[in-house]
């Protein structure tokens, strides 16, 4: 395979709201977003998301302020975040599949001042809610009269908050500036040749990072962004056609989603001459995933990169693009540091890793997080500001809390979570989370819960709970329990009653004996 080199670019514009207007005075009359039957050009976007700006202004909404965002992904939602970020605002986006009472915390914990969307019982008495029919309204707007009147953000001004799951029962608030995002994409286009003509898939969720990646990575570049229809996203089928349909350039898949649609396209023998790329992030990627598709398609195109990141340092941190001599290992490559990053690998007693010994990764750099909402203690313990070993200035890092080890040409190769903490299709998930939920029904007594992997591209989460009074609980009734608690994708695939949970002899449950347990007992039909 011939290595990709990345031409040279111009210097990227210091926001997001720069990047989005360099890329209307380059591509006017270029389509910007298509979502199913409809297309927004990039000067009508200009002018609609410039009048929900003024909408914003108006309401007293500006510099400072943190807007949430409860809408599925399509034109509307679209908009209505680059309104947010005109009005020098930051958007706060909530899944729509989480139950209100998760989402009432973000809204509180995030200091929202009014909400657009659909608040679904969420939203606190007296909050501002700003309907989906009122920015529709606005898509035919003239240009603005003045257009200076809106403000213009700088590099250090917020431009989202992000919620990802939190080891004590309650999410935490990720704040992202727009140099933050901006320092992504630069170091992106040092290693990918995007172009105006690509096509990207908005995927996933506006509550999840990747769709960071997806948005500004096809505005910042003025390609075109194409929403993937609800009714596609659970079929790999559907999903498959609209990429061919769509021609979609640039895709972005955790390894999870891509098994089933690699599956379909094999299956098909479906020909992609327009798709480039295909970005992997999100959990773990295991070389089997992608063997038969290289075996049809090869590795030049489209090209497969693994990215590893976190939401704590802005969607990707890492590049790498996958060789026929990872398909012949069983190792998750995840390459080098985009540019911009200084990172370490640290063993516990704090010495750099030797070439091919596990540490934590540590990062720092321009993507990097200045902290959690409103979690001084979390801060102080993952943000700290490191020495250079080899003399240059200290650096302030974020500790990842992921395990990587270094090949002697200084490859990162991803090794999985130190604590409990996993990635399931896409969403970093704390299994405390969902163990402290099922708990918390009056009648269990305690609870593990962990990811079971029933096929190659099939892993599910599963709990195993002792009653108090060692009677059985209606499957219905637990899940019914937990669905009040927690959203879909934090939820148990089965849960099974056990007689007794293990304990070890200092007293702690003995998460691996009751695995044992559980694989011993006959799996009731989900």
């Amino acid at each position: 395979m011939t290595a990709h080199v990345a031409p040279p670019r111009q210097a990227l514009a210091p926001t997001l709201t720069a990047a989005f207007a360099d890329s209307v005075a380059a591509h006017p009359d270029g389509t910007a977003l298509t979502d199913g039957a409809d297309s927004v050009g990039y000067r009508r976007l200009d002018h609609w998301s410039g009048a929900i700006a003024a909408l914003l202004r108006d309401r007293g909404i500006g510099p400072g302020d943190r807007v949430a965002l409860r809408m599925p992904p399509g034109a509307v939602a679209i908009a209505a975040i680059l309104g947010v970020l005109r009005a020098g605002a930051a958007y706060v986006p909530l899944d729509i599949r989480n139950p209100p009472a998760r989402n009432t915390f973000v809204l509180e914990d995030a200091a929202t001042v009014a909400l657009i969307g659909d608040p679904d019982g969420c939203a606190p008495p007296g909050l501002p809610v700003i309907g989906a029919e009122q920015l529709n309204a606005l898509r035919d707007a003239a240009p603005p009269t003045d257009p200076y009147a809106l403000p213009n953000p700088g590099p250090d001004d917020l431009a989202y908050v992000i919620y990802t799951s939190g080891t004590t029962g309650r999410p935490k608030g990720v704040p992202v500036r727009h140099g933050a995002v901006t320092a992504l994409l630069a170091g992106a286009a040092r290693e990918f040749d995007f172009r105006a003509a690509d096509a990207w898939l908005l995927f996933h969720s506006l509550a999840f990072d990747v769709s960071v990646w997806e948005i500004w990575g096809a505005f910042a570049t003025g390609g075109r962004l194409v929403v993937l229809p609800h009714w596609s996203a659970r079929s790999p089928e559907a999903t498959l056609r609209v990429v061919r349909e769509e021609r979609i350039g640039v895709l972005s898949q955790t390894p999870t989603a891509f098994g089933p649609l690699a599956a379909a396209a094999l299956r098909a023998g479906a020909e992609l001459p327009d798709l480039r790329y295909v970005v992997f992030a999100g959990e773990k990627l295991v070389p089997d995933t992608l063997r038969a598709w290289a075996a049809r398609h090869g590795l030049d195109r489209p090209v497969l990169v693994n990215m590893y990141g976190i939401t704590e340092t802005t969607v990707h941190s890492t590049y790498h693009e996958v060789t026929a001599e990872d398909l012949a290992g069983t190792a998750s490559v995840v390459g080098r540091p985009l540019a911009g990053f200084h990172h370490r690998v640290l063993t516990p007693e704090g010495r750099e890793a030797a070439p091919g010994e596990q540490g934590v990764l540590w990062l720092a750099g321009p993507q990097v997080s200045r902290g959690y909402l409103n979690r001084p203690e979390l801060n102080a313990e993952r943000f700290r500001t490191l020495t250079d070993p080899e003399g240059g200035p200290a650096r302030r890092y974020y500790r990842s809390g992921d395990l990587v080890s270094r090949r002697p040409d200084g490859t990162l190769v991803y090794h999985g979570r130190e604590d409990r903490q996993v990635k399931l299709r896409g969403h970093r998930i704390e299994l405390s989370d969902i163990e402290a939920a099922v708990r918390s029904h009056a009648r269990v007594g305690d609870a593990v819960v962990w990811v079971r992997r029933y096929a190659a591209d099939d892993e599910r989460l599963v709990c195993a709970y002792a009653t108090e009074d060692g009677g059985d609980i209606a499957a219905r009734e637990l899940r019914d329990h937990v669905k009040g608690l927690l959203p879909s994708y934090m939820r148990p695939a089965v849960h099974r009653r056990l007689e007794r949970m293990p304990r070890t002899v200092n007293g702690k449950l003995d998460r691996d004996a009751v695995s044992r347990l559980f694989e011993a007992e006959r799996e009731p039909r989900a």
